[in-house]
C-alpha cells in the first residue's frame, strides 16, 4: 500500500499546477515543481544540495535488508532532514532507529557488484539491488529496491551525498591548510 502511495504522489499530477513530477529528474526542483508537504533536504542555507531523489529519500522507501540466502527483512528506509543520517524502521510508521551517516559512506555499488546481491539474482532482478559500502570494518550493507528506479533514486541520491560530503571535507582540509600557511607566513617574516 506505501508503495502505491509513493507511486502516485512521485509520478502523478503536481496537486494545483497541472504538471507532471519526474523522481528522475536531476535538475533541482523549484518552488512551483513540488507539491505541498515535500520536505526541504536541508536547512536553507546548510550547503546541501537539493533534487528530486533526495526529496524522496526523504518520504522513504520500503526495501529488503539481505545479510545472507536466508535473511532478507523488509525495512523502511528514510533520509532524515539533515541530510546527514539514514533511519530504518520495520515499518513505515514503526519506531526508527538510526542506521548509518552519510560520512560513514565510502561508496555505493550497483547490485552486480555484491556477491551476496548476485547469489540472489534468480529471486531479485540485480538493477533493483546495491551495497552500501562503509569506511573502516564495519560490513556492508546490501538492499533491494522494489524497482530499478527506486533502486536508482537511492543509489544516486546517496552517491550525490557522499560527494558533497567528500568535498566539504576537502574545502575544510584546503581551508585550514591556507590558515596555516598564512600563520606561518606571518611569523616567519
Amino acid at each position: 500500500m506505501f508503495q502505491d502511495i509513493m507511486e502516485k504522489r512521485a509520478w502523478g499530477d503536481s496537486p494545483g499546477t497541472g504538471r507532471r513530477l519526474d523522481p528522475c529528474s536531476r535538475a533541482p526542483p523549484g518552488p512551483s515543481t513540488l507539491p505541498a508537504g515535500y520536505p526541504v533536504p536541508a536547512s536553507p542555507g546548510s550547503g546541501l544540495p537539493v533534487n528530486q531523489d533526495l526529496l524522496l529519500m526523504q518520504k522513504g522507501t520500503l526495501m529488503r535488508k539481505v545479510r545472507s540466502k536466508s535473511w532478507k527483512k523488509l525495512r523502511y528506509f528514510r533520509l532524515q532532514d539533515d541530510g546527514m543520517t539514514v533511519w530504518h524502521a520495520r515499518q513505515a510508521r514503526g519506531r526508527a532507529k538510526p542506521s548509518f551517516s552519510i560520512s560513514d559512506v565510502d561508496t555505493v555499488r550497483e547490485g552486480h557488484e555484491s556477491e551476496l546481491l548476485r547469489n540472489l539474482a534468480e529471486e531479485f532482478p540485480l538493477e533493483q539491488g546495491f551495497t552500501i559500502v562503509f569506511h573502516g570494518r564495519r560490513s556492508n550493507l546490501d538492499l533491494v529496491a522494489n524497482s530499478v528506479e527506486e533502486a536508482q533514486i537511492w543509489m544516486q541520491g546517496l552517491q550525490l551525498l557522499v560527494d558533497f560530503v567528500t568535498s566539504m571535507d576537502q574545502q575544510e582540509r584546503l581551508d585550514q591548510y591556507q590558515q596555516d600557511g598564512v600563520r606561518v607566513g606571518s611569523t616567519g617574516h
